[in-house]
């Protein structure tokens, strides 16, 4: 049988000629201790560098500094790119209104600036935010329901216009719709002051929201001229603007929605049922009611 090759590792004292350790290791067991002094050597290198100074050298670090000015710089540029995307949006919108050459048409296809995608992350809603959300909404229908009618109980509400009719659809919508005929102008529905006139393009019309007592805020829109100022005190059947102008299918609608401390109620709730002296113009306009 051939004898067993064997390696001798010994470590000497040499200035005092003794010998301080000797280790005798086959060929497979030199391999394995040599493997394992070799791990050992790169855990603690790793262990070295992750902990010193010394992953400042590694290629591709950036340093604390440097790695904060750069996030930094990564959130202005965001924010620039989203004031840049709207303010050229706007100039886009400018370019279209002053365009000569446009079709009327034009004006409804307004730009505006595109909402980045954002992912959530955040996990579901936990049971306290949930019984809070079921808290808030029970108290809002609360209000809704009760306090907003007993408050309107103190004030005169009257019709937009002599003659005109709520369409049946919008009777239980927060946006009334409400017909007008052509020589009729828009009468404010009760006593408040005028707080805010503006025109919206998108609904090719002036827009009108009056204060009124026992926190009840009206807004009108869709209208022609105005013919009140911000600021005015006005009673209630005033008129406040002229006639809406006609739709595509020739319509006059003024559009009313109505807030009772801040939370949006029904306008057709509380204007109450319109008499019903409607002529055949307006009559012809009102829909179906499924007779």
């Amino acid at each position: 049988m051939k004898p067993q090759t064997k390696y001798k590792i010994t470590i000497e004292d040499e200035s005092h000629l003794t010998e301080v350790t000797s280790r005798r290791f086959t060929l497979v067991g030199l391999c394995a201790a040599m493997g394992v002094v070799l791990l050992l050597s790169l855990i603690l290198a790793g262990l070295i560098i992750s902990s010193t100074p010394l992953r400042t050298l590694l290629p591709g670090y950036l340093k604390e500094s440097e790695r904060s000015a750069t996030e930094e710089g990564l959130m202005r540029l965001d924010s620039l790119m989203e004031v840049y995307e709207k303010n050229q949006v706007y100039i886009d919108n400018i370019l279209r209104v002053t365009d000569t050459e446009r079709t009327s048409s034009d004006s409804t296809g307004i730009s505006r600036p595109q909402r980045r995608a954002v992912t959530d992350t955040l996990t579901g809603p936990s049971r306290g935010e949930q019984r809070f959300v079921s808290q808030m909404e029970e108290r809002e229908r609360f209000n809704i329901s009760v306090l907003a009618p007993i408050a309107a109980e103190g004030i005169s509400f009257r019709q937009p216009g002599r003659n005109s009719l709520f369409t049946t659809e919008s009777r239980g919508s927060e946006i009334g719709e409400v017909l007008m005929l052509s020589d009729e102008n828009v009468e404010n529905i009760a006593e408040g002051t005028v707080i805010a006139i503006y025109y919206s393009a998108a609904d090719r019309g002036y827009e009108i929201v009056v204060q009124h007592s026992r926190g009840f805020i009206t807004g009108y829109s869709h209208m022609g001229s105005p013919m009140v100022s911000v600021g005015d005190h006005i009673p209630a059947g005033q008129v406040i603007a002229m006639s809406p102008h006609p739709d595509t299918k020739g319509r006059r609608i003024l559009r009313i929605r109505m807030w009772h401390n801040g939370l949006p109620v029904i306008p057709y709730d509380y204007i109450g049922e319109i008499e019903e002296r409607i002529d055949k113009e307006a009559e012809s306009y009102e829909s179906p009611r499924g007779k």
